[in-house]
């Protein structure tokens, strides 16, 4: 019995062995960036390089993962972690090997844009807070119109990726798009304006209403 209890011991920290991310689960749908960061404050973590939502087409999953400087912080850290809670909810934090990420592919119908999956940490894109995912615009809606719609933003049109599909499904009913403000603040201002409205209502009515979420 003795012996079954050590290996039974043993067995997490060979697993874990090497690893430097930790991988929380059972979040709110709702936590940002800076509500983890006070989590890792408040539980006095070690070593934490990087703060990251984990992302399912954009959409949070629940999940987040942090990027640790050396692996020898990984248990004291998980240590740290128990009994943690986010928005009053606890949540489990687990050992985990590096995410796998979602990248851009060219788009290959002809307009040369990317196709990004929204998938994996940061939702897959470089940029930290600078991105706004829009979706509940009409199906196959030229970016042009998109472009136009949103002409009372300040937007980075650096190399023409601001306008961007975030899934390849070009039969939906409704569109999605990924923009890239210039500043976190006029990504937030176009969030506070654009969510829960309703698209060209002169035109459609109330049957396109908008979400609108920042990329964290």
């Amino acid at each position: 019995m003795f012996k079954s209890a050590t290996v039974q011991r043993m067995i997490p920290r060979l697993v874990d062995e090497g690893r430097t991310h930790i991988q929380l689960r059972e979040l709110p749908r709702s936590a940002i960036l800076t509500d983890l960061r006070r989590l890792c404050i408040r539980s006095q973590l070690l070593g934490v390089t990087d703060v990251a939502v984990d992302y399912h087409r954009f959409l949070p999953t629940g999940r987040a993962y942090l990027t640790l400087a050396h692996t020898e912080h990984l248990h004291k850290n998980l240590h740290a972690l128990d009994n943690a809670s986010v928005g009053s909810l606890p949540i489990q934090a687990v050992s985990a090997p590096p995410p796998r990420s979602g990248h851009g592919q060219l788009d290959r119908t002809g307009t040369q844009r990317k196709i990004f999956s929204g998938n994996g940490p940061h939702g897959g894109i470089s940029s930290r807070m600078k991105h706004v995912v829009i979706w509940g615009l009409p199906g196959q809606i030229p970016g042009e119109v998109v472009e136009n719609y949103l002409r009372d933003f300040r937007l980075d049109n650096i190399d023409d990726m601001v306008f961007t599909y975030s899934t390849a499904n070009m039969s939906s009913f409704y569109s999605r798009y990924l923009v890239r403000p210039t500043s976190t603040a006029e990504a937030h201002r176009l969030v506070r304006q654009l969510h829960m409205s309703y698209f060209q209502p002169e035109r459609w009515g109330r049957r396109y209403q908008l979400r609108a979420r920042v990329v964290y």
